[in-house]
């Protein structure tokens, strides 16, 4: 059985820096070196007139890195992979997830090996442009297996580009009939001291800021704890001491968005301090990379 993995990157933080410690401690525990890849786009003039360039273990795609083309990177990459690997399944985590690869082979054993079509993962829910319902595999981690992979590349035309790209992806498996297989996952509430972490899962979600208010620098301190938690690996008593009060202290300074929140301190002041022709200049001139700031930057 060939487990590939494909996690979705890019060049920003905290992407580039949850990569890093993801491709140190994923390999430390079995995950296969020639199956494994963080893709993200990269410009042109940086790929040597190539649609995909592969250095170490860093999948790179000749296409735009903003939220709006998360879906287009993602086929480029199932595309890549399935010309040129050989796999039975393929899981596709993000930046601010951990997952522990004996216990997610465990998984796809018990409970994917004979299914078809496999599309797998925690199940959330939404609302399409109608207002129904929509019930979808979140993109913190799921799991495809080759046939259903096959199906998506066939049928991209399907994909509508102005969904985040986990609804996309559940809105095209809809129409081929295509039915997820639920999973549980493990969000780490901010402090992974606090409740404790459980060994057996597969998928850990380590994003710190969304909904418990943590500075995202902590995501890569999340993974490592996770990392040694299901792995037996012991964390000291006075470790943990001084991580709980570390954590505790970090919570103190954070400020949601703050990138954006001083974008916007900035913009207020020129407002008032710039003649109107000026402002209403720079405010044109600027627009478009302001925009793709904003989709680049400020990711779920």
């Amino acid at each position: 059985m060939n487990i590939a993995t494909l996690v979705i990157s890019s060049n920003t933080y905290p992407a580039s820096r949850n990569s890093r410690v993801q491709k140190k401690i994923f390999f430390e525990q079995g995950f296969d070196k020639d199956l494994t890849f963080w893709y993200k786009a990269y410009s042109n003039k940086n790929m040597d007139k190539k649609k995909f360039k592969l250095t170490g273990n860093d999948l790179l795609i000749d296409t735009d890195d903003g939220t709006t083309n998360m879906g287009l990177k993602t086929l480029l990459a199932l595309e890549w992979l399935e010309e040129n690997k050989d796999y039975d399944f393929v899981v596709r985590p993000t930046p601010s997830s951990y997952i522990n690869f004996s216990n997610l082979e465990r998984y796809i054993k018990m409970n994917l090996m004979n299914e078809k079509y496999v599309y797998s993962g925690k199940i959330q829910s939404t609302n399409d442009k109608n207002g129904n319902k929509i019930e979808f595999v979140s993109g913190s981690t799921l799991i495809l297996n080759k046939n259903t992979v096959n199906k998506i590349l066939e049928n991209q035309h399907l994909w509508d580009h102005t969904y985040w790209d986990d609804v996309a992806l559940c809105l095209v498996l809809k129409k081929l009939n295509i039915s997820a297989q639920p999973s549980n996952r493990f969000d780490v509430k901010g402090n992974p001291f606090i409740g404790g972490i459980p060994a057996n899962f597969y998928q850990y979600r380590c994003r710190a800021d969304n909904h418990y208010s943590y500075p995202r620098f902590l995501e890569t301190l999340n993974m490592k704890i996770i990392h040694k938690v299901t792995n037996n690996i012991k964390i000291s008593f006075f470790k943990k001491a001084m991580l709980k009060k570390y954590y505790f202290f970090a919570k103190l300074f954070y400020i949601y968005q703050f990138g954006w929140k001083f974008f916007l301190y900035i913009k207020k002041i020129s407002k008032l301090l710039l003649p109107s022709f000026i402002y209403n200049y720079i405010k044109i001139k600027f627009s478009k990379s302001i925009d793709r700031f904003k989709h680049i930057r400020f990711k779920t």
